[in-house]
């Protein structure tokens, strides 16, 4: 899997400041202490005491998550033993770190994260010049988000697997919906707006909710379901950014990780209709937008062929069917709209 290169986050994260954006710099142990102990309540220890302390940290705090990024230039010792329940999720662009989550051990790296930790004790032992970027979520929001997935009260904490493979199953898309989750952040509120934000944190509870392993997992994806409902929506993603691309059903298959015969299952059981009528639709939506936003030399023909419409007649008649209109009625009233 490619990782986004460590410009593309460190180089732009939070450059545009909005609202409710906060960047600090720390220039010795004690005052870098006193700013991470605000958000992030742990003890920490330096390993290298002749070291010049150097701490930098940026951080927004959106509707249902607080997103950080956090540099420290000594190798450090964290360890954390909540009181109540505490959840973050961790990556990185490079290095590593070890995590000690109860008496589990693992090193982190680009392609292996951390999710900690419930209520487990937690200590990490981190390499000098320690980069990782993080997405802290609200307990009370998380149990709120598992209660609607299984449709009852959840009455015992959430315990995670410490442990998120970015570079296969569902850890693949939690970096990516992670990674873009950041990037939305880091833009002015006038290019992302609020819905935006808040659909991307949902997404992203969401998906760690369903693809990473915790205690409730086996309740929320059932042990006879084929695919998991991550992946069904993994695929429906998938489709949308990928609309303007040859597809198969072998091609959304292999997104999904099983089989075509299982994917077109689930597909029609849950929404009726097959993936590839999915792609279908995702495809009218692009051309009726570029037909109601058109460009000065824009045709029907020209969008329809462009989203794989090769049968005019068959598409204006379909589209018709699907939107109440003819495109051509559609591009004439925008156009006299301009």
């Amino acid at each position: 899997m490619q990782f986004a290169p460590p410009d593309e986050l460190t180089g732009n994260l939070f450059r545009v400041l909005g609202s409710g954006t906060e960047q600090r710099v720390a220039h010795s142990f004690e005052e870098a202490k006193f700013i991470l102990q605000r958000h992030f309540p742990q003890k920490y220890t330096l390993l290298e005491r002749t070291a010049q302390c150097q701490v930098k940290l940026q951080h927004k705090k959106l509707k249902h998550v607080l997103l950080s990024s956090a540099w420290f230039s000594p190798a450090m010792e964290i360890y954390s033993a909540p009181a109540t329940p505490f959840y973050a999720l961790y990556f990185r662009l490079y290095g590593s770190s070890e995590y000690t989550v109860h008496k589990h051990s693992f090193v982190t790296s680009p392609a292996r994260g951390a999710f900690l930790p419930g209520l487990q004790p937690v200590r990490v032992i981190t390499e000098p010049n320690w980069h990782v970027f993080s997405a802290k979520f609200s307990p009370e929001v998380l149990q709120k988000e598992l209660s609607r997935l299984l449709d009852r009260e959840v009455v015992r904490s959430l315990e995670f697997d410490p442990a998120v493979h970015f570079d296969r199953g569902a850890g693949m898309f939690v970096r990516r919906c992670l990674t873009d989750l950041f990037k939305k952040a880091g833009k002015q509120e006038s290019c992302v707006g609020e819905l935006a934000l808040e659909q991307a944190e949902q997404a992203l509870m969401t998906l760690i909710l369903e693809g990473l392993r915790h205690n409730y997992s086996k309740f929320i994806n059932g042990p006879e379901r084929e695919i998991a409902p991550w992946q069904l929506r993994v695929v429906e993603e998938f489709i949308r950014e990928s609309a303007d691309q040859p597809l198969s059903l072998g091609d959304l298959a292999a997104v999904s990780g099983v089989s075509s015969r299982s994917l077109q299952s689930m597909f029609l059981r849950r929404r009726g209709y097959s993936p590839m009528e999915f792609v279908r639709r995702v495809r009218f939506e692009r051309v009726r937008d570029e037909l109601l936003h058109p460009k000065h030399n824009a045709t029907v023909t020209s969008s329809a062929m462009q989203w794989g419409f090769s049968h005019p007649s068959r598409f204006a008649m379909d589209y018709h069917a699907k939107f109440g209109e003819k495109p051509s009625e559609t591009l004439r009233r925008a156009m006299k709209q301009k």
